[in-house]
């Protein structure tokens, strides 16, 4: 159910305006009406985004490191404290900055320090790449190629393809072979000063320190790299609260700045006028409360051109399917919310994909048991796998399948009583056929409701004619089937179907261009209700997929577990952990996404669903 929403309008002076504002947001029941295009425009606005997202990203990566609180940050009561913590943590040299610190300037330390981590990293690999250059030429003489130098000899260093070195290098250059990787042939000559003659070799060019003087400093880095990471891991858990703090703040101070957007300035910059939303229900409190302030205020209900935000409102069951609904889109504030009518059906639907009584079973032992451990925002993802759990646990009892054991072939004599209401394959797909028709017409009614309720009844003849046709269709072969004489029922349904298909499908239209229109829609309708129920053939195939994979691997535990005792029995456990771990995994992942399918294609499409709405979202703190 959505909501019913009041238009607040206020006009407030400009000098008590600040603190109005602030008055109003501890109320926390006002949607401000956004101007998009000034808040689209606002560069102070745009730094607090990249800020939030800079504040966000240093606190998912800080989470990974642990969430061991730190004595001495604790005690560092203000952002000046905390950054000095930082700075001599860190070893970061230099005075503190002179002003105000803010905690922006925290995360700017702890920023840096992830910069220096990624500088080093960089550096180390630079410097490793130069000590390769070393490698292949072992323990390298730099004190005797120095003393060669002073007494006139050239030591030049070469590499070449192994097959391209020639033996009469080694006199001609005086060429030493000194090492062979890959079939890369190192080697040197040593030859007097002025001599310029060389081989046809790759000169190596060696760096500018020498190897030792890379090794050390590879070590000083690493050394640093290491103490850096230590007191990260330190500060990582008080520093993600201390993040978090500071995102709400930034998103506060982001909230305000898009109030301020939305805001007219008006009698020369003396009022300031706004625009928002209060439900309904809040508007004897918020009339009572705005009574008090000095401002301006009118509450009424929204016309035609206004455009409400969308607030949903549904029992326990259906509030666990609203966020699935907001996926795809949230209704506009004159639509039906089909939250309560497309959540049967969703558990329907999984348990008929997922097509197994134990994994349903088990799933909902897992989830009844977690529901007692988790955080409270979790409990309704729980809840909702309990209800998505026990309806795989009823269609998997229907199909006849138990971790992947068709019961049907099962000989346990308390359940041949309840053999009679299991279904074969056939009778499953004829049930997902069916299923799939009740859906899209049961969406056809929910149709004639949206519209009747949007543009008055006139605008639903088209759909209720088609539902007579579909619904009396029915009943006629029904009587006929029966041996019941329905002639006259069925001229009665085809003359009253027609009439609203073709006639009054619009009637502020010329009759002609109805009839035109009822021909094009009946073609549409035809060949889009036999696509959609086709699509309802997924549940069958499936559950059958699923039922047939644990069967798969059931076959294999037994097969390929062995004779020898004990260890037969844990190879055949393994197995089966393994194999319906898998199975639970790909089958679950089947059953979520293929009936969000069947609601936001099929079901959405014939309830006429335009979606679209904004949520309501008030200005509060957070």
């Amino acid at each position: 159910m959505i909501v019913a929403m009041r238009k607040l309008s206020l006009l407030i002076y400009h000098r008590d305006y600040q603190s109005f504002l602030e008055q109003l947001r501890e109320k926390g029941v006002v949607h401000i009406h956004e101007n998009k295009k000034r808040t689209a425009e606002d560069e102070e606005l745009k730094q607090k985004f990249a800020a939030i997202k800079r504040i966000g990203e240093m606190a998912r990566v800080l989470a990974k490191r642990g969430n061991i609180l730190c004595e001495e940050w604790e005690k560092a009561a203000t952002p000046r404290e905390k950054l000095a913590y930082c700075r001599e943590l860190f070893g970061v040299e230099g005075p503190m900055p002179e002003g105000k610190v803010s905690g922006m300037d925290v995360l700017a330390c702890l920023e840096n320090v992830f910069a220096r981590q990624a500088q080093i990293e960089q550096q180390v690999a630079a410097l490793q790449k130069d000590a390769a250059v070393y490698a292949p030429w072992g323990e390298f003489p730099s004190g005797r190629i120095k003393a060669l130098g002073e007494a006139g000899w050239n030591v030049r260093f070469y590499s070449i393809s192994e097959k391209k070195f020639l033996p009469e290098w080694e006199e001609k250059y005086n060429a030493f072979p000194v090492n062979t990787e890959k079939g890369i042939l190192y080697f040197v000559t040593v030859q007097p000063e002025g001599r310029e003659e060389q081989p046809e070799a790759d000169v190596v060019h060696f760096p500018a320190l020498s190897l030792p003087e890379i090794e050390a400093k590879i070590s000083g880095l690493q050394e640093e790299e290491d103490r850096l990471s230590v007191s990260l891991d330190r500060v990582a858990g008080s520093a993600v609260t201390f993040l978090n703090g500071l995102k709400t703040s930034v998103l506060e101070e982001a909230d305000l700045l898009k109030v301020s957007d939305a805001a007219d300035r008006v009698v020369e910059d003396k009022v300031i006028a706004l625009e928002g939303w209060v439900p309904e229900s809040l508007v004897p409190e918020m009339e009572s409360w705005l009574a008090e302030k000095e401002v301006v205020y009118d509450l009424e209900k929204p016309t035609l051109e206004d455009n409400p935000p969308v607030l949903l409102k549904n029992n326990r069951f259906a509030r666990l399917f609203e966020f699935i609904g907001e996926l795809y889109s949230l209704p506009t504030y004159r639509e039906l919310d089909l939250t309560p009518f497309f959540a049967p059906f969703f558990v329907l639907f999984f348990g008929f994909c997922l097509g197994d009584a134990g994994y349903g079973l088990l799933i909902l032992l897992a989830l009844t048991f977690a529901k007692r451990k988790v955080s409270p925002a979790m409990k309704a993802v729980c809840s909702l796998g309990q209800w998505l759990g026990f309806g795989t646990v009823v269609m998997g009892f229907i199909s006849g399948t138990f971790f992947g054991i068709g019961l049907l072939d099962v000989q346990i004599p308390w359940l041949e009583r309840f053999k009679a209401m299991m279904l074969d394959s056939q009778q499953l797909f004829n049930l997902s056929l069916m299923i799939g028709a009740v859906q899209i017409v049961f969406g056809m009614m929910l149709k004639v409701a949206n519209l009747w309720r949007q543009f008055g009844f006139a605008a639903a003849l088209s759909t209720i004619g088609w539902l007579v046709a579909i619904l009396g269709g029915g009943v006629c072969f029904w009587l006929s089937s029966s041996g019941i004489n329905a002639e006259y029922v069925t001229y009665a349904v085809l003359i009253v179907a027609g009439l609203l298909i073709f006639v009054f499908n619009n009637v502020r239209r010329n009759v002609l261009i109805n009839v035109g229109a009822g021909l094009w829609d009946t073609y549409n309708m035809l060949t889009g209700l036999l696509g959609d129920i086709l699509s309802y053939i997924r549940l069958f195939a499936l559950g059958i997929s699923g039922s047939v994979l644990g069967l798969v691997f059931n076959d294999l535990a037994v097969n390929m577990s062995g004779d020898i005792p004990v260890l037969k029995q844990l190879i055949m456990l393994v197995i089966l952990a393994f194999g319906h771990g898998i199975n639970i995994f790909m089958s679950g992942l089947g059953a979520f996404v293929h009936p969000m399918r069947l609601t936001f294609v099929e079901f959405y499409k014939n309830s006429g669903f335009e979606g679209g709405g904004r949520k309501y979202n008030p200005l509060k703190r957070r």
